[in-house]
């Protein structure tokens, strides 16, 4: 079904560019191929387009279908998907996927798209203390394809205690606790940060991640910066320059007001001359 429908869109004849004006405005067979692609596929493809895009080609899909293809994506694309989605739809998505899944995004699409909050990625193991590294490494083979060379550590009140390498659990004993292989964690970011504010971080040099915590420094989770400083450096680019106007437009109006004082004050002085002549 896929294969057909790509032939509907694509006329393998002609030029690729036109094949591609004729994929974009093409909605039913659109409709067709997202709705034959298996959802993890169809979820993988969605991703890596620009959430308007991705958007836009969910558009005429049953709700049903939307949301069991959002529920396969990460949480950060899904917000920024429903974030160009009208507010009662993105309610009904939300009740129709897993609860875990839906509460996540419900607190990625409370944040503004300025701020670390809204790209906070859930999908990542963490360790307790106490936990052996045998049972840390079960867990990591089991699920910790997204979490790559650092696993961050948590006590019961989910704050964060501490960090580990996974060059420092394989090399560590069976029976050895986690508490006394992790070290600690270096650089912290906050749900309220701004992405400018973070573009910049010195612990970029030498960290892929960072763990996200909110006002009561409670671990959310990590915020990538290859899959977001990089795909989201124009919304950076637009508040710097947003930023950067505004001081502007304060600075000039802090002269224009200078200007006008001091015409009057100018004009007062010979008043007053005149006044104490006559």
């Amino acid at each position: 079904r896929v294969i057909r429908a790509f032939k509907k869109v694509f006329n393998i004849n002609e030029r690729f560019e036109n094949a591609m004006k004729g994929f974009t405005g093409i909605h039913s067979d659109m409709q067709e191929i997202f709705e034959a692609m298996p959802r993890p596929l169809a979820a993988n493809v969605l991703e890596h387009m620009p959430s308007a895009s991705a958007s836009r080609c969910l558009a005429n899909l049953s709700n049903k279908t939307i949301s069991e293809i959002l529920a396969q994506m990460p949480i950060p694309a899904s917000v920024a998907v429903l974030r160009h989605m009208h507010h009662d739809q993105v309610k009904e998505l939300l009740e129709r996927m897993p609860r875990a899944k839906a509460v996540r995004i419900r607190l990625g699409l409370r944040y503004s798209e300025t701020v670390v909050g809204a790209y906070v990625d859930a999908n990542v193991i963490t360790l307790k203390p106490e936990q052996h590294v045998s049972e840390a490494l079960r867990l990591y083979r089991q699920e910790g394809q997204y979490t790559r060379h650092i696993i961050y550590v948590l006590d019961e009140q989910r704050h964060l205690a501490g960090q580990v390498h996974l060059d420092d659990l394989l090399s560590a004993r069976d029976r050895s606790i986690i508490k006394r292989i992790m070290r600690p964690v270096p650089a912290v970011l906050n749900t309220r940060a701004t992405l400018q504010s973070v573009a910049k971080h010195p612990a970029w040099l030498t960290s892929d991640s960072l763990p996200v915590i909110n006002r009561n420094n409670i671990y959310q989770g990590v915020f990538w910066r290859d899959k977001v400083m990089h795909k989201d450096q124009h919304l950076i680019n637009n508040v710097t320059e947003h930023n950067e106007l505004e001081s502007t437009r304060a600075e000039l109006a802090d002269i224009f007001w200078m200007a006008v004082g001091a015409l009057f004050v100018g004009g007062a002085a010979p008043a007053e001359r005149n006044e104490e002549e006559d």
